[in-house]
């Protein structure tokens, strides 16, 4: 039984890592980037879309919509990677109990990508990556019950 735990846990976080490299074109282009360039691939910070798609991948387009991003990454793709996110059972950061938000709101083209999720949640982090700031989240927006 304890394989079988190991070897998901190993999957899971194998598929995290591939689906991480994959997701590209998936964040707004940020004011001032050079994302055409190959140094600008090479000086991206890692977890961002530019240094996962260092083969220029990306270099031909301004479009960083959920339909650039799906044509490339369908969802039932990204959402079967994501299953047990970091051995996490029914935790999958891409299918959101929340509205359904734009691959841009997690996903940073030549900047640190973001875990929005952490905004209330503790899930582990993906190499590069930072939390959302604790307490942002819509959960923390709601009106507190008066009495």
């Amino acid at each position: 039984m304890k394989n079988k735990k190991l070897i998901s846990l190993l999957v899971a976080a194998l598929l995290s890592a591939a689906l991480a490299s994959a997701l590209g074109g998936c964040a707004p282009k940020q004011a001032g980037s050079d994302k055409g360039s190959s140094s600008a691939a090479s000086d991206a910070p890692a977890g961002s879309l530019l240094a996962a798609h260092a083969n220029g991948e990306l270099d031909s387009t301004d479009d960083y919509s959920n339909k650039f991003c799906l044509s490339c990454h369908p969802r039932d793709t990204i959402n079967a990677a994501n299953e047990n996110y970091q051995g996490i059972e029914g935790f999958n950061p891409h299918k959101s109990h929340l509205a359904a938000g734009d691959c841009v709101t997690c996903h940073s083209v030549d900047g640190t990508s973001t875990l929005s999720c952490n905004s209330c949640h503790d899930a582990p982090l993906p190499d590069g990556w930072q939390s959302a700031e604790r307490g942002a989240g819509p959960l923390h927006e709601l009106p507190k019950p008066t009495s």
